[in-house]
């Protein structure tokens, strides 16, 4: 396996994704602009930038997103000739690069936003974590659909099961900061930093644990795809 043919089909997987994330860059820009003209007639808790509204939402995205390129990019590849190993490592870093691209896209509205409002809310703490959780939940997504391709239903069921459990142990990785991803109340009323500094363990130490746990998850993808059976339309 050559890097340059990892990074070549990384970066076309890369492109396809992003084609699909403008839609979503789209609809939640379109959202947040809808809800903020609401909020100067109806009093209700909402977000102070692009950044911090997307976040649970970007979640929840990479998460189809995963569930979607594990069942389209992975045959289509075979097809051409792509080896399984080359597959995963390519999807995985375009799953790395998307996962990158979409706060920065968003912290560079939510920068265009201040220009006009001066508010900001922005830390290298807050974008990394962005980045991790985002990344996690494509994993997540890819694993759940590895275990209805390759298997039946009933073990796709498991695989569910067992997102669930590793999304816990990320949950506990990051002990309270997590809570601000899934609780759309807390997160629009606290910044990724408040959470991340009321977290039980530093975050240099959560950013390793969180790194073991990725690259534990490509593992388990790796082997489970080793000698996956593909079907080629």
């Amino acid at each position: 396996m050559k890097a340059n043919s990892v990074m070549k089909v990384a970066r076309d997987i890369y492109i396809e994704q992003m084609k699909w994330s403008l839609w979503f860059i789209g609809i939640m820009m379109a959202v947040y602009v809808g809800l903020s003209i609401a909020h100067s007639y109806i009093d209700f808790s909402s977000a102070n930038n692009l950044f911090l509204f997307s976040a649970g939402s970007s979640m929840i995205y990479m998460f189809v997103i995963g569930i979607i390129a594990g069942a389209t990019f992975l045959p289509q590849l075979i097809k051409l000739g792509i080896t399984r190993k080359t597959c995963v490592y390519s999807m995985a870093v375009a799953a790395l690069y998307l996962s990158v691209s979409l706060p920065l896209i968003f912290s560079l509205l939510a920068l265009i936003e201040a220009l006009f409002s001066g508010l900001f809310q922005f830390s290298i703490a807050s974008f990394a974590l962005y980045v991790f959780s985002i990344f996690v939940m494509y994993l997540l997504g890819w694993i759940i659909n590895i275990g209805f391709y390759k298997f039946n239903w009933m073990i796709g069921l498991v695989f569910i099961a067992f997102a669930i459990f590793i999304d816990y142990i990320y949950a506990l990785i990051w002990s309270g900061s997590i809570v601000a991803l899934y609780n759309l109340d807390m997160l629009f009323t606290e910044t990724f930093e408040t959470v991340v500094r009321y977290s039980n363990s530093s975050f240099l130490i959560s950013s390793v644990q969180t790194l073991l746990l990725i690259a534990i998850m490509l593992i388990i993808i790796r082997l489970l795809t080793k000698n996956m059976p593909v079907k080629i339309k």
